[in-house]
């Protein structure tokens, strides 16, 4: 495949530049390092406090010094899908997804990064998510490491994620891909993103959760006729932005109180609504129109 090196604005900018099919970016991570951010010897920042989303390797991390972004490299797909796609074929469940938030499909591999892909289809904080966005190149002393990200996350009015999901810690057992995670953390700190390492259980908290997202997903391409429009907003303007689940639903559509629940769930994927989606849903469900 041929390569365009160059750069984009942003740390992580991976909106679609109009490249052929096939074609790739590779981006120098020295293009991309945020100026005036400390770099310290080591790959663990200090200055962190360690919480739940940051990896804690246990291992005897070696000194990273400025090789790390200096040689290191983003490669990513020129139109900004996928590096990695799914065709269905392996053994393992796997695929492909159309979002209506990005516009495009996003390939998966393993129930946990598809309801991923679905949770950030409903999270009113999302602007949009990206399955396997880019590659990562970079040396860690005299071994170079490659690192595919499984998410990248665009949240409104906060940094960029780039999401490594596990089934559990168990997966971490290895030292050689702890440090390559390490590796990859210490260089989103330097570009300005946020890495996140991220459990199956802390994506979908128990089956209701797990439902809901199906449910409100599914929903992304309903059919939105301009009346249920008319009475959405009518209703928001004249009674303020708090309500609840059935009461919307009956104002939407009152000859089908059913269709109008499938509204309310397109509404929340173009983010209209806002709606808790971890507990039973029921009519008396709070939710906010926007």
């Amino acid at each position: 495949m041929s390569a365009i090196v160059g750069s984009v604005d942003g740390p992580f900018a991976f909106h679609p530049v109009g490249g052929e099919a096939g074609e790739r970016i590779k981006i120098p991570l020295s293009q991309k390092v945020v100026r005036g951010v400390e770099i310290h010897r080591r790959l663990r920042d200090v200055s962190f406090v360690p919480d739940r989303t940051r990896l804690v390797p246990r291992v005897d991390l070696p000194v990273a010094d400025e090789r790390l972004t200096s040689m290191g490299e983003i490669i990513m797909e020129a139109n900004g899908g996928s590096i990695r796609t799914r065709s269905g074929d392996r053994a393992h469940e796997n695929g492909w997804w159309p979002s209506r938030k990005r516009g495009r499909l996003q390939h998966w591999e393993g129930t946990a990064q598809r309801f991923a892909l679905l949770a950030m289809e409903c999270d009113f904080t999302v602007e949009w998510a990206q399955s396997e966005p880019c590659l990562l190149r970079f040396p860690i002393g005299n071994e170079w490491f490659e690192w595919y990200p499984d998410l990248l996350v665009r949240r409104f009015n906060a940094p960029d994620e780039l999401w490594e999901i596990k089934r559990d810690e168990r997966q971490l057992e290895d030292e050689r891909y702890r440090l390559k995670l390490a590796g990859a953390d210490e260089i989103c700190r330097r570009v300005g993103i946020r890495f996140r390492l991220v459990m199956a259980h802390e994506i979908v908290a128990d089956r209701f959760h797990r439902d809901n997202l199906e449910l409100f997903a599914a929903r992304r391409f309903v059919n939105i006729r301009p009346e249920h429009m008319r009475r959405f907003e009518a209703f928001g303007i004249q009674n303020g932005p708090s309500t609840t689940y059935g009461e919307l639903a009956r104002v939407i559509d009152p000859q089908c109180p059913t269709r109008g629940a499938a509204i309310i769930q397109g509404l929340t994927v173009l983010r209209r609504v806002e709606i808790d989606l971890r507990p039973l849903l029921t009519n008396r469900t709070p939710l906010c129109i926007h």
